[in-house]
């Protein structure tokens, strides 16, 4: 193919007209593609690129109005020409106002046609450049959005510009707070993809039995409380990127059928027969070790593989305490004081928390810097405003009395937050292990981890 040039659909029942019409098109040094139907043109619109479609109003099966209403609502973009019988000009109006670039009548000037499909072609170009430019802008933002220039950082920044283009499966691995939804904003920002739709689903946070449902959609009927037919995640993303957080909580059964679903790009809704077809990018994020997982059985090792084609191993902050100035500027201003002033960190209380463990990673941090601004009054956050913990400035332990004299003067609120990251922490992050632990209910672990900002 030339540059410049398109590929071009031709849809006419007539086979003398395709091949006329095919001519001028590959004689103008286009790509033509020729349907004998509606039905044709529909199927070849969604197997392959195509530029601009020339249609015939009048087809043995759908008419070209119908194909483009279709065109509009599922190829923005394509320009698309109509060709009528003569004494239509009617029904070219009313295409041209349904969104048809322009329409020829028959029997069609051919220096019309080749004037017609270059100013399409030019539109054509146009439009791709433009979307182009907006993906890369696109693809810059979410990229900054991820703050960090430490080696580690670099690294995962490059994966994710080498990876997002494609179509390829990515998990995404890290502990809790390292930005794992950031790097999958950012892969989708910067594929092929974006526009179409971003569908995410929190694994973790849904019961085990509704799980299926929301996944794959369900059937009125199908259980209890089904009143009506919804479609499930899977399809909403159809042609889009699906994303999978804490993919380690999905149950065994469960995973049997995502990987039947990644297999054969098709699933049935809960208590339904019909076979839908899916095409989707799937991204999938987890703060365990998959494959401690799989050897103690609770994760598929075929799905392991099966989306684990890009692994992208997101380092804990205190493995880049150089990226900790570039993340405490970047939070002081995104809550600057009541006047809009941008508070400033001291020296001291900087190095403070570039030796600080951060259990929390970037989340910890984030809620940090959110709570100083707010709660010191002046400019400048001193070491002193630190929690002890961080600041060295925390009572020794107790000669005797006792461990719980050494958690006096402790908010209750700190203990509960305290309590409920430790115990995460040693559940590996299964949230329904750690809300039994803790005697909660897994709805109000969540509306607490919502509150003290603990959430994956």
């Amino acid at each position: 193919m030339t540059e410049g040039a398109c590929t071009i659909l031709i849809v006419d029942d007539h086979e003398s007209s395709r091949e006329t019409l095919s001519d001028v098109v590959r004689k103008a040094g286009h790509v033509a593609v020729l349907a004998r139907n509606g039905r044709e043109a529909l199927a070849l619109l969604d197997e392959r690129e195509i530029d601009i479609v020339v249609a015939d109003l009048k087809l043995p099966d759908i008419d070209g109005l119908e194909i483009l209403d279709r065109v509009k609502r599922d190829h923005p973009g394509v320009p698309f020409i109509l060709v009528t019988a003569h004494g239509s000009e009617d029904v070219a109006v009313s295409a041209m106002k349904r969104g048809a670039s322009d329409y020829l009548s028959k029997p069609i000037d051919l220096n019309r046609l080749r004037a017609i499909v270059e100013g399409a072609s030019r539109v054509r170009r146009l439009y791709l450049e433009n979307i182009g430019l907006h993906r890369e802008l696109d693809a810059r933002v979410a990229l900054g959005e991820i703050v960090g220039d430490s080696a580690p950082m670099r690294a995962v920044k490059e994966q994710i510009r080498q990876v997002a283009p494609t179509s390829a499966s990515v998990l995404i691995q890290g502990e809790n707070g390292t930005g794992k939804e950031l790097v999958a904003n950012a892969i989708y920002a910067a594929s092929e993809r974006v526009g179409k739709p971003f569908v995410k689903v929190a694994v973790g946070a849904l019961p085990r039995d509704l799980l299926e449902s929301e996944l794959f959609g369900h059937e009125k009927g199908a259980f209890t409380g089904a009143h009506r037919q919804r479609k499930g995640r899977f399809e909403l993303a159809n042609g889009g990127t699906l994303f999978l957080d804490e993919i380690s909580s999905m149950p065994l059964e469960t995973q049997v059928k995502l990987l039947r679903v990644l297999q054969e790009r098709e699933f049935e809704r809960v208590g339904g027969t019909e076979t839908i077809r899916t095409d989707i990018r799937l991204i999938c994020a987890t703060n365990e070790d998959l494959e401690k997982a799989m050897r103690e059985g609770r994760f598929r090792q075929d799905l392991y593989f099966r989306i684990n084609v890009i692994h992208i191993q997101l380092p804990p902050l205190r493995e880049r305490a150089d990226d900790i100035p570039l993340l405490v500027k970047h939070f002081l201003e995104e809550f600057p004081g009541r006047d809009g002033s941008v508070k400033e960190m001291s020296a001291e209380a900087m190095e403070a928390l570039r030796r600080y463990n951060w259990p929390g990673n970037v989340r910890e941090l984030r809620n940090l810097i959110e709570r100083l601004c707010i709660m010191v009054g002046g400019p400048r956050i001193e070491l002193a405003h630190l929690p002890p913990a961080m600041s060295g400035l925390a009572p020794r332990e107790p000669q005797a009395g006792g461990a719980l004299e050494s958690l006096a003067g402790i908010r209750l609120d700190e203990l509960e937050r305290r309590a409920i990251e430790a115990t995460l922490r040693a559940e590996g992050g299964n949230k329904t292990r750690a809300a039994k632990v803790l005697g909660i209910g897994l709805k109000t672990l969540y509306r607490k981890l919502e509150a003290y900002g603990l959430r994956v």
